[in-house]
């Protein structure tokens, strides 16, 4: 047979080619089309173009030689669209990588035309509905498949099994259900397997130590396996990785584990692990991270442990372990990270800890460790944190401590330290907290002070000395500062109250000579003063009026003299004042807070007269007063009358104007985030008298009902969106417009003219969580729909700070935020204060104080400073409301919230049990209650509301807490 010309096969094969090539730019631009949300962005450069191939320099695009689309990668922007069915056109496709893109909806079916995938990734989304496992069976060469932290629900597919290409399998931060399967084991050539972050359930299969190659295997958080740690799981000999963390684990620890001689990282923490650490983990000689945190293990470290010369990170803390720690501890070479507290540990520390110029981060806090602190805990120059705080420690620090310029924070309150601090602790540039509160030191302050960093100074409780250094007040950062309770002498330096980030000032039961300084309002963020018990003289300061955040105002037990200013009694913040014992004199004001303030609060004043007091007081006027106030009188009067006249002018003038404007700004505009079949005059006809259900700080809400049947809620908002007083608009759509979770209620978009900003939401049919609980429905929510809207509600929150780039702090954590569906299942609401914090693990300094009363955590109130545990404070205010019935505030007395009538009401109690605190404060509506489960809740609500927000659970914690109780104490009933 003749062969055919090659260069009639080029003739035919060149317009195939090109024909694809020019199909898959089409189908690039009906994916951008998809891709780009209503309020998304990005893909600019991917634009139409006669060149058949242009789409192979849009950005993101691989194609291979004959211009068809071999790799998908756009990672990183904020696209807010879907996953469109024309995906299973690019059938070259080998790389589809669309990770935190904000993508919803769920995979097309369509995708199963990509048979030559070998790697997708379309992590960090939102993704959603039952995945489609029929479509895994087209992916005949997948290596890597990873959907991480999206929303698919259903079972685990049982169909990835079949790939025998498949490297890593991840599937974790879903909300996939159901028990691993046993088929799971079958993997052929499976290195890493993630299915952790899901709501999985029963036993972990030991069939998975069949996996041949299995390198690193992460099955923790967020899901409640039955029993405990497979033994086999020592017999996967390549296995390098293993977190098991947070996943309800029980029993303890097998002793088979110390087999697994690759593995580097072991992570058991958060689960309900018993018994001893097995000595045969010491053959683990690869081991650098091992976190046993919080659980109920007993023991103490076994001393083979010293075998251990890799390991880096020992967390132990929250446990029950006991006995010293092994001198062996100090010579680990590699040891970076030792946290250990909360435990039983005596005697001291090595004392070659820190030698190997290694240690970042030491945390020894209440455990029953004495003795000296070694000298070397620095050498390196890397320690970053220092936390020592309620042992038995004593003598003097260290010198070398004060060299250490790496710390950030030094925590070492409640022990038996005694000498003097050391000088080079105020030079630190990177110090952030200096805690050294309830100890036994003395000596004065040095006078050369310089930590610029410095945003928590706290000596309480001491023996030291001599006047408070000038230079304090170079310390711009300086947030709190307590020096109470020492033997501080002098007058106060003024240069103090120049520091703008002053929130907390605290001397009281000093020595403290002179007058309170006029400069006192220089520092506008002061929420908390107190400088009581001390020999204080002169009069307050009308500059202290000025504060206009100020909670706190305890001057008590001074000799402080004269009138006490009408203008104090006008500061709205103040909620706490304390005047008793000085001299004051006249007659006390009646103005705003002085007039309902009880007398105990100026009691010990005795040339002080009672605002109600019919009888004469030395500070009533005398005739010629009286005359000279009426000639005033007179003269204010004309002038007022002048001022309403030429007011009564501009306001005709502002008026015409104002209506001319009005003209031009009535025009609505509806942008949505979704596909919304209605229009912006539709929600504009809904803003009706009879439509209100809700009035807040930041506007009205209303019930709209669109023609198509969809009720929105409809929250209209003052101000522009682009002005510096939107009322929480920008906020709202921040925050709201790229999120989707189950448990945060969702925004659908907003109308707006020139002057009104109206927010529409899903319409929620029961309201907040507050109203109905407070309210005459109260009775209806028993135990098991409480409890269900606490593990939803703590969801939502986990979800923003844990799994939302960057975390997402409310600020305004609170049950009338909380709203319930027509199924009663809860949504987090009101965005209008919310904050992105690209760093988790720091906190942020507010300009002023933001949330609703009673439920502000203690370091927001008195430090402006807010992070991720500011939020779990505030819910464990509602955690308390759910328990309790009543509101956070209102119920208990004056300056009393629920948290102190909790710590109150229970600590009276004559015979204190966990049934008996429950009982003490349970809600008398509730009936027929499981007691254990109460207890619980009641357990992670204090354990939320600690003063100490470091001592307080993450909302991942929470989660786990709340999802995985206890088994029933057999001594604790329904009730």
């Amino acid at each position: 047979m003749r062969s055919k010309s090659p260069f009639l096969l080029i003739f035919f094969i060149f317009p195939t080619v090109l024909l694809h090539a020019q199909s898959d730019l089409q189908t690039l631009l009906k994916l951008k089309s998809s891709l780009i949300g209503p309020s998304g962005s990005g893909l600019d450069d991917w634009a139409a173009s006669p060149s058949p191939s242009a789409h192979c320099s849009f950005s993101g695009v691989t194609c291979d030689g004959d211009a068809r689309v071999m790799s998908l990668n756009v990672t990183g922007v904020p696209l807010l669209g879907a996953l469109p069915p024309e995906i299973g056109m690019l059938d070259r496709l080998v790389n589809l990588t669309l990770a935190a893109d904000n993508l919803t909806g769920p995979l097309p079916i369509e995708m199963s035309s990509l048979s030559s995938l070998k790697y997708v990734n379309l992590s960090w989304n939102s993704l959603n509905g039952t995945f489609p496992a029929e479509m895994v069976l087209s992916f005949a060469e997948l290596e890597v498949f990873d959907v991480y932290n999206n929303n698919f629900t259903g079972n685990l597919p049982l169909e990835f099994v079949k790939l025998k290409n498949l490297r890593i399998l991840a599937l974790g931060g879903n909300y996939f259900s159901g028990d691993i399967p046993e088929v799971y084991s079958e993997f052929e050539s499976l290195t890493h397997l993630k299915l952790q972050g899901n709501s999985l359930s029963g036993r972990i299969p030991a069939g998975l130590a069949r996996i041949p190659n299995l390198q690193e295997l992460y099955l923790g958080y967020f899901n409640a396996y039955e029993g405990g740690i497979p033994p086999e799981f020592g017999s996967i000999s390549t296995l390098k990785l293993l977190d098991l963390a947070s996943c309800n684990l029980t029993g303890e620890i097998p002793a088979s584990l110390g087999n697994l001689k690759h593995l580097h990282t072991l992570f058991l923490q958060i689960n309900h692990l018993t018994g001893p650490i097995p000595p045969k983990m010491s053959a683990m000689t690869s081991l650098m991270s091992l976190d046993l945190s919080i659980n109920n293990l007993t023991g103490e470290i076994p001393e083979s442990f010293a075998e251990l010369k890799n390991l880096t990170l020992i967390s132990l803390f929250q446990n029950k372990f006991e006995g010293p720690l092994p001198g062996f501890i100090g010579d680990l070479p590699n040891l970076e990270v030792l946290q250990i507290w909360n435990n039983n540990f005596t005697l001291g520390l090595p004392e070659n800890l820190g030698r190997n110029g290694r240690l970042l981060l030491l945390d020894v806090a209440k455990n029953h460790l004495t003795g000296a602190i070694p000298k070397d805990l620095c050498r390196g120059g890397r320690l970053n944190k220092l936390i020592l705080m309620e042992n038995y420690f004593y003598g003097p620090l260290p010198q070398e401590l004060g060299e250490c310029k790496s710390l950030t924070k030094i925590r070492i309150r409640k022990n038996f330290f005694n000498g003097t601090i050391p000088a080079g602790f105020f030079r630190l540039p990177l110090l952030d907290m200096l805690e050294l509160n309830d100890n036994y030191f003395t000596g004065e302050l040095p006078e050369q002070i310089s930590a610029d960093k410095l945003g928590s100074l706290t000596l309480s409780n001491n023996w030291i000395t001599g006047k408070v250094p000038p230079a304090i007040g170079d310390l711009t950062n300086l947030g709190i500062l307590s020096l109470d309770m020492n033997k501080f002498s002098g007058e106060i330096p003024p240069e103090i109250f120049n520091l703008k980030n002053l929130s907390k000032v605290n001397f009281s039961g000093n020595g403290f000579t002179g007058e309170i300084p006029a400069s006192v309002a220089g520092s506008s963020h002061l929420t908390f003063l107190d400088l009581s018990n001390n020999n204080l003289r002169g009069g307050i300061p009308v500059s202290i009026s000025w504060l206009l955040t100020l909670n706190l105002l305890n001057l008590s037990r001074n000799q402080l003299e004269g009138p006490i200013p009408d203008e104090i009694g006008l500061m709205k913040s103040l909620t706490v004042l304390d005047l008793s014992y000085n001299d004051f004199s006249g007659r006390r004001p009646a103005t705003g807070l002085l007039k309902d303030l009880d007398d105990r609060f100026f009691a010990g004043n005795p040339n002080l007269c009672s605002p109600h007091s019919s009888s004469f007081c030395q500070s009533d006027l005398s005739p010629s007063q009286t005359s000279h106030k009426q000639h005033s009188s007179s003269n204010m009067a004309a002038a007022a009358v002048a001022s309403v006249t030429a007011l009564l002018l501009l306001s005709a003038a502002w008026f015409l104007l104002r209506r001319r404007r009005l003209e031009k700004s009535r025009v609505w505009k509806l942008t949505a985030f979704q596909r919304l079949d209605f229009r912006a005059e539709e929600v504009v006809e809904c803003l009706k008298e009879e439509n209100i259900i809700g009035r807040g700080g930041a506007g009205v809400v209303y019930r709209g009902s669109m023609a198509n049947g969809i009720d929105v809620a409809i929250k209209r908002l003052t101000g522009r969106a682009n002005s510096c007083n939107d009322h929480g608009f920008m906020a709202e759509i921040q925050t709201l417009g790229g999120i989707r979770h189950r448990n945060i209620v969702r925004l659908l978009g907003y109308v707006s003219n020139k002057d009104s900003n109206l927010l529409l939401y899903e319409y929620m049919s029961h309201g907040s969580l507050g109203e109905m609980l407070h309210g005459s429905k109260g009775a209806h929510l028993q135990w098991e729909s409480r409890h269900r809207i606490a593990v939803e509600a703590a969801k939502g929150l986990c979800y923003l700070h844990h799994d939302c780039s960057p975390s997402i702090i409310h600020r305004d954590v609170k049950s009338n935020n909380i709203l319930l569906d027509s199924d009663y299942e809860a949504h987090v609401a009101d965005f209008g204060l919310a904050k992105f914090f690209h760093d988790p693990g720091a906190s942020e300094c507010m300009s002023s104080i933001a949330g609703s009363y009673g439920y502000i955590a203690p370091e927001y109130a008195y430090t402006l400073r807010v992070d991720q545990k500011s939020d779990v404070y505030s819910f464990g205010v509602v955690l308390l409301e759910l328990i309790t019935g009543r509101k956070p505030v209102g119920e208990f007395g004056e300056g009393v919230d629920i948290v102190r009538w909790v710590f109150k009401t229970t600590g009276e109690l004559s015979h204190p049990s966990d049934a008996a605190v429950v009982l003490a404060v349970v809600d008398s509506r509730l009936t027929g209650y499981p007691l254990t489960g109460v207890v619980n809740l009641f357990k992670i609500a204090m354990m939320c509301v600690e003063d100490e927000s470091s001592a307080r659970p993450t909302m991942r914690q929470v989660v786990h807490m709340l999802t995985n109780p206890p088994q029933p104490s057999p001594n604790l009933i329904s009730l």
